[in-house]
């Protein structure tokens, strides 16, 4: 009982702080080619509706097969104001794409994340929308499932902001779009935060302390109960 009151405390007090940290979220999804041409988005891999037979709301990058694969994320700006620091953030989902058996594996290579003007719907063009800035990159090489990754975005969020665009888009998409074969990587839980989440942050101190006086409470009355059950 005991544990698990600590466990609950704890995986509280953590989601709690991560909340606060966290602008919006966004909604996320996966758009392929036709596996032809690989500059132009062809069908939906994943959406927010789930209506493709794969996990909804996931962003899945690399290949299928001959197709490429990219997954972006769409943020409404409408209730958002400038920031000293904003970063888009995203969780490692899993080492594969989306079907059992054609893709679900990784692949050794380069992901770049950029930036483009979205509209706050999913959209095939999203695809091949003219990316407005270059935000970062990274290899898949080195990533395991569940890892965050963190890209500072804060000109880019405040320049949309400041000029009053209704959607921040951010595709990730592989580095050569002549890679086929089936790798691919999946990533979800898209959000915008005000601090880069990809290092850990200690807890500071006060809630720590704060947390000990709720275990030491529930201690306390864990040995009155037994004090009475005898």
């Amino acid at each position: 009982m005991f544990k698990k009151t600590a466990l609950t405390l704890t995986t509280l007090l953590s989601c709690t702080l991560a909340n606060a940290n966290t602008i919006t979220e966004g909604f996320t999804f996966a758009i392929a080619s036709n596996g032809i041409d690989h500059t132009l988005g062809d069908h939906f891999h994943s959406d927010t509706g789930g209506d493709f037979g794969n996990p909804a709301g996931k962003a899945e990058v690399g290949s299928f097969e001959n197709e490429t694969v990219r997954g972006s994320s769409e943020y409404d700006l409408s209730n958002l104001a400038l920031t000293s620091s904003a970063f888009v953030t995203f969780d490692v989902f899993t080492l594969g794409g989306l079907f059992a058996g054609s893709n679900d594996f990784s692949f050794d290579g380069t992901i770049n994340v950029f930036a483009y003007e979205g509209n706050n719907l999913e959209d095939i063009s999203d695809y091949q929308a003219t990316a407005t800035a270059s935000v970062g990159s990274f290899s898949t090489i080195s990533l395991n499932v569940g890892d965050t990754l963190s890209f500072d975005i804060t000109t880019v969020y405040n320049d949309y902001v400041a000029a009053s665009d209704p959607s921040l888009g951010i595709r990730l998409q592989i580095s050569d779009d002549t890679i086929t074969g089936g790798g691919a990587v999946t990533f979800d839980t898209f959000r915008l935060t005000v601090n880069d989440q990809t290092s850990v942050v200690p807890v500071p101190a006060s809630v720590w302390l704060f947390g000990s006086a709720l275990l030491g409470l529930v201690g306390v009355r864990r040995k009155s109960s037994k004090r009475v059950d005898a």
